[in-house]
Order: C-alpha cells, then sequence, then structure tokens
C-alpha cells in the first residue's frame, strides 16, 4: 500500500483563516494533499491580529498613521473581518481603497491575507510583493507569498521563499510545516520527470527447514499403511546467502497517467542443500492514473522460478489495484489478481489462480510514529488438468505494526494467517488437505549512510496440515544489507 502523486488543487473557503496565532489556519492548498498539512505556517509567523507586522524601529512608515486616521480605521476593521472569517468582505474593502493605501505595507499585507482567502493568489502575490520591497526582512509577508506562489503553481519562487524564513530563527512548529510545503513541491516535481529507482540487497542467515521438511516421522498411507518419510522429506536446516536487485521506472504521461515498469532477479544459495538453490525473476509493466484521493494500477507480471539451475515454474499475469489517500494519515485500498501457473516437465501440477483482496495502512501521532498496515484476501486455485486434489480455496489476514524504536532504528512486528481447502482427497493418503499456516515475523531497520541499511529479522512459521508431508515448522534468521539509489 503505497500512497505517492499530487492530488487536485482546492480552493480555501473564506471562513479557513484566523489571524491570531492560537487559532490561524491556512487555506487548502493546491496540487497535493500534503499541503493541507501546512495550515499553520502562517499562524506560526503571523503577528496578533490587533498588530500588524511591525515597520523597522525609526523607518519611513514609523509613526506615520494615529489610530484615528481612515487608513488605522480600516486596517482595524479589516483584521475584525479576517479573524471572523469574513475574508470576501475584507478583501472587497481593502481592494475599493488601494488607489489610496497601495503601497502602505500594513494595507497591502492585510490586502495579500485577504486575496489568498478568498482565492486570488495573483493578486495576493502583487500586494506581498509591495510589502517586501518596503520591508525586505518581514517574515510573515514572505511565509504568505510562499504560499501564494505556490497557488499559481510558480514552484521555484515558492520554494526560494520558504528556504528563506527557513533559514531564519523561526518556531519549531513553522518550520516543520515550511519542511512539508517543501516536501510537497518536491513530490510534485518528482511527479512531473521520468523517475528510476533501484535496491540492491545482500542477505545472510540461517533457515531450519529449507525443504518444508514434514513435522511427523510417521506417515500413514490411504490403505493404514505407517511409513517412515525418507531423509529428503523431513526439515534440512542450511545456512542461506541471497543476493537481489531491483529497478523500477515511472515514466508521466498526460492526464495523470503514468506508465511503469518494474524487474526484480534474485538468487538464494543454501550450503547444506544445494539442490534447493532458487534464482527467480520478477517483471511488471503497466499503467498508473491518479485523479484526487484516487490512484488506480494495472500491472501485468511476469515471473520465472528456477529450482537448482532448472526451469521449476513460470508464472503469467495481471493485477489492479485501487487506493485511496483518505486523509495525510489514512490509505484503503483494493485488488484482483489473475495468475497462470505452467510447471515445465509437470504439467500436471499446472494451475489458474485469482485473489481479491482489501488493504489499509495508517499513521498514527505520537514519539514512536506507529504505522499500521493490514489486509485481507481470498481466491481460488484451480488444477489446469481438472484434479481436485491439487485445487483448493483459500483465504488469509495479515497485520503488521512498524514503529520508532529511536537511535535511528525502525521496528516491525507482522502476523499472517492462511487457510488453503482443498477438494478432493489425496490419493495416496487418502484424506482431503487442508492447512493453516500461521507466520509471525519480527525486524528491524537502521539507515547507516544515505543510501545503505542494515534490517536484521526473525521469522517463525506454522503449517498445520491434514496431509502429514505438508505439515511443517519452520523458523529462519539473518541479516539484510540494503543499498537504495535514484
Amino acid at each position: 500500500m503505497k500512497p505517492a502523486a499530487p492530488t487536485a488543487q482546492k480552493r480555501a473557503t473564506p471562513a479557513a483563516r484566523r489571524v491570531r496565532p492560537t487559532t490561524a489556519a491556512l487555506s487548502v492548498l493546491a496540487a497535493v494533499a500534503a499541503l493541507a498539512l501546512a495550515q499553520p505556517v502562517a499562524a506560526q509567523l503571523r503577528l496578533p491580529a490587533a498588530q500588524p507586522p511591525p515597520a523597522p524601529a525609526g523607518g519611513p512608515e514609523a509613526g506615520r498613521e494615529s489610530p484615528r486616521t481612515p487608513l488605522a480605521a480600516l486596517l482595524v476593521h479589516t483584521r475584525e473581518l479576517l479573524a471572523g472569517g469574513q475574508a470576501e468582505q475584507a478583501f472587497r474593502a481593502l481592494d475599493a481603497r488601494v488607489g489610496d493605501y497601495g503601497g502602505e505595507p500594513d494595507f497591502d499585507y492585510l490586502l495579500g491575507l485577504a486575496a489568498l482567502d478568498t482565492g486570488r493568489p495573483g493578486q495576493a502575490v502583487l500586494a506581498l510583493e509591495r510589502v517586501l520591497m518596503r520591508r525586505p526582512d518581514s517574515l510573515p509577508a514572505r511565509a504568505e507569498i510562499a504560499r501564494a506562489y505556490f497557488a499559481i503553481r510558480e514552484r521555484e519562487n515558492a520554494r526560494r521563499e520558504f528556504e528563506i524564513v527557513a533559514a531564519q530563527r523561526i518556531p519549531d512548529e513553522a518550520r516543520r510545516v515550511i519542511g512539508q510545503y517543501l516536501d510537497a513541491i518536491r513530490r510534485v516535481d518528482d511527479a512531473a520527470r521520468t523517475r528510476i529507482t533501484g535496491t540492491l540487497e545482500l542477505e545472510t542467515g540461517r533457515d531450519s527447514n529449507v525443504n518444508f521438511g514434514s513435522s511427523t516421522s510417521q506417515w500413514v498411507l490411504a490403505g493404514g499403511t505407517v511409513v517412515t518419510p525418507f531423509g529428503g522429506s523431513l526439515p534440512q536446516a542450511s545456512a542461506v546467502a541471497a543476493v537481489g536487485i531491483g529497478l523500477n521506472a515511472i515514466v508521466p504521461m498526460s492526464g495523470g497517467w503514468h506508465w511503469t515498469a518494474g524487474g526484480r532477479a534474485s538468487l538464494r544459495t543454501h550450503p547444506s542443500a544445494h539442490t534447493l538453490d532458487q534464482g527467480q525473476l520478477d517483471l511488471s509493466s503497466g499503467f498508473a492514473f491518479r485523479t484526487g484521493c484516487h490512484q488506480f494500477n494495472m500491472l501485468a507480471q511476469l515471473q520465472h522460478l528456477r529450482l537448482d539451475a532448472a526451469a521449476f515454474r513460470n508464472a503469467l499475469g495481471a493485477l489492479g489495484q485501487w487506493q485511496c489517500d483518505v486523509d495525510a494519515r489514512t490509505q484503503v485500498g483494493a485488488y484482483v489478481q489473475g495468475f497462470g501457473f505452467d510447471f515445465p516437465g509437470a504439467p500436471v501440477r499446472d494451475a489458474r489462480r485469482a485473489a481479491a483482496g482489501m488493504t489499509l495502512a495508517r499513521a498514527f501521532a505520537g514519539e514512536r510514529r506507529p504505522v499500521l498496515v493490514a489486509g485481507l484476501q481470498a481466491g481460488t486455485e484451480s488444477s489446469r488438468p481438472g484434479l481436485d486434489h491439487l485445487s483448493h480455496g483459500f483465504r488469509g489476514l495479515r497485520a503488521a505494526l512498524n514503529v520508532n524504536l529511536g537511535g535511528g532504528w525502525r521496528g516491525s512486528v507482522a502476523a499472517s494467517w492462511e487457510s488453503r481447502a482443498f477438494r478432493g482427497a489425496e490419493p495416496l493418503f487418502g484424506v482431503v488437505r487442508h492447512d493453516r499456516q500461521t507466520e509471525f515475523r519480527l525486524g528491524a531497520e537502521r539507515a547507516l549512510s544515505t543510501h545503505w541499511s542494515v534490517a536484521p529479522a526473525l521469522a517463525f512459521t506454522r503449517n498445520r496440515s491434514t496431509l502429514a508431508p505438508n505439515d511443517f515448522r519452520r523458523t529462519q534468521a539473518g541479516v539484510t544489507f540494503r543499498y537504495r539509489f535514484e
């Protein structure tokens, strides 16, 4: 579940602003949903409603107007309108007097605020530029003009002004929200250019049951005969060494469409069980479309799996996925997937698989910054030769919690459960197979540098099966060194 493209621009309502620092709220931002989080910027940088941004001591504006002048009365009145959520009335009152007071910094500052609150970012830019000509050190005016530049999609100007403000001594909350603006600008820029990312993984560890060996030391055949399985059917432990590399490309197209393509190649070796060494190649290509909170992905997928250097299985299929960023912290999704499996040299095992599922991701506030990811799925796998004992229905659940552990570490705990109910009795054993598989996984990851990270993990799998050869336990422990590049 991966949220990642700009959302459509939205206009703030007149009630969106309060000039007092403790109640200020900025207009809903354009282009990306993350901008809605940037509402407190001006609240942190603006002065109280009763006091405009001060002129420099001894400057030409100092003492220019007293509270009894028409300008002072207009400023007091329009501040009250803005504080009361009446931005349209404030803008009209100020705009009507531009010929009289345009060029006066306090007047132009309020005119810029009112213009932003009423969806007139172009006029806000003109007013705030006049403020900065007279008061170049005014951080509130720079924060507001940065917002206005962003609203009219002059991202470079917005970036420059936000960076100027962030370089000053400002409240931590204001700095955090400005960072969100800058991140959003980067995401918009990224969405407009071709991106190629990649990952290199090096893994070492140990597997207690690399061959999925049976936990049962005696098997009962269909006629009641008890047999002892050969050594190759019992659990085999081995050290593990693996390497994998993946590349992904995203190419923007018109109308909110993107073309995506990716591939991953991996090799996994077992020094104590070389006949189980695996090589795998995964390729995918398709299109993604984004509108509002919704993203749709349509992918064709190909997988080639080799076992002991010989072709073991080919899979060809398609994935259709929908995701929606409900808010800045919540994403929901659903998908359908279909695959055809071919087993070279063993066509009796050829099958078709269809699955559907739902996903949820939720980020929570707090020092640990927890993120919960959950999903459920159901489907069928049908034998292409029509063998019931190789056909089954399945359903499953999974959940993972990722938290900040401190010291640069992120930790995760995950659990999954799947049930597989087969349609017919297995001929040799005379029983209908039913699997109930549970897996628990603990992991963590820490950045070692800009590109490198280390990720230790421990996993335990228990598959309870009515068919003795498929009843097994498995423990895996390992460390992965990961290099990400772009």
